[in-house]
């Protein structure tokens, strides 16, 4: 038998209710028992201070190795590793870096284009980071959510492999819509924000 396979890209994913960090990889043919995680080659054990270990079942019998860093802080940065195994003893890993204070960076200005012979106005922004963020947009400093006139989107920039292009689109611009705007991103190890003020005829 092969040693066990990896399913896509690892990931370090950060909840901020419970401030708990979890680094999660999903495996083919792994004997999900016998994982063992590390910190900068130093083996660490579910239930023992800051870690829980678990597993969660996946489609076509793969399995989600998951670690919970909880409480998370700058002590608990470093190198991980994740070491799962096979029923037949073959072995493969997953490496992570978890760091402290890069929180998601800003690399332009944004910017207003107006599309459609200005039947939308849409602002963009460019931002990068290098574990999963998450992204909200406001108006006056209220959560904007997605309407008919208004289209929030996200997609991958294609001249930095870290980095997103954030998209707001409002339609039919009315004159309700001059404000303030501000978009806020956060991962793991912090938050940034950029904010413009929309103003046309």
């Amino acid at each position: 038998m092969p040693p066990p396979s990896i399913h896509g890209q690892p990931k370090i994913r950060h909840d901020e209710q419970s401030n708990s960090v979890f680094l999660e990889v999903s495996v083919q043919g792994a004997d999900a028992p016998k994982t063992k995680w590390y910190l900068e080659e130093k083996e660490i054990a579910s239930g023992t201070g800051a870690y829980r270990m678990s597993t969660a079942e996946q489609e076509g019998g793969r399995k989600l190795l998951i670690c919970e860093i909880k409480n998370y802080d700058k002590a608990l940065q470093g190198n991980y590793k994740a070491v799962f195994i096979s029923s037949d003893g073959k072995e493969n890993y997953a490496t992570f870096t978890v760091k402290s204070g890069s929180a998601p960076e800003f690399y332009e200005k944004p910017k207003i284009v107006q599309k459609d012979n200005g039947k939308i106005i849409q602002v963009k922004v460019r931002v990068k980071s290098h574990i999963e963020m998450t992204s909200e947009w406001f108006k006056d400093d209220k959560p904007l959510k997605g309407s008919d006139r208004l289209k929030i989107s996200s997609q991958k920039d294609e001249k930095d492999p870290q980095g997103m292009v954030l998209l707001l689109d409002i339609h039919e611009p009315q004159k309700e819509d001059q404000a303030k705007y501000k978009c806020v991103v956060k991962n793991a190890e912090g938050r940034n924000e950029q904010s413009l003020n929309l103003q046309f005829e």
